[in-house]
C-alpha cells in the first residue's frame, strides 16, 4: 500500500516559515504578523487548487488513466475542506462587518 504524502498539499504561511527559519534574530528584530489579506489569499489559493486537483483527477479516472483511487478521493475531500474552510472564513468576515456597521457612535 503506498501512502501519499500530504506535505506537498500543505503550503505553510510564508511569513510564518520565516519566523520559525529565523529564531535566533527574533532577539534584534520585530516580527510583524502575516496581514488577514495574506491570510485569506492563501486559503482562496489553496481552494483553488485542490478544487483543480480535484477536477483533474476526476478527468483521468473518467479517461481511466488512475489506478489509485484513493488518492482521488483524497483530493476530493480536500478540496472540499478547503472549500469550506473558504467560505467559513468568508461568513465570519461577513458577519463581522455586518455587527460592527450595526455599532453606534
Amino acid at each position: 500500500m503506498f501512502i501519499v504524502p500530504m506535505s506537498s498539499a500543505i503550503s505553510p504561511l510564508e511569513s510564518v516559515s520565516k519566523v520559525f527559519d529565523r529564531e535566533d534574530d527574533v532577539q534584534n528584530e520585530s516580527v510583524s504578523a502575516p496581514s488577514f489579506l495574506d491570510v485569506f489569499k492563501g486559503i482562496y489559493t489553496n481552494a483553488v487548487e485542490a478544487n483543480q486537483q480535484k477536477q483533474d483527477d476526476i478527468i483521468q479516472l473518467m479517461l481511466g488513466n488512475i489506478d489509485n483511487i484513493e488518492e482521488v478521493q483524497a483530493n476530493i475531500t480536500k478540496a472540499e475542506i478547503a472549500t469550506d474552510l473558504l467560505v467559513t472564513v468568508k461568513n465570519t468576515v461577513v458577519d463581522t462587518y455586518n455587527e460592527i456597521i450595526k455599532m453606534s457612535i
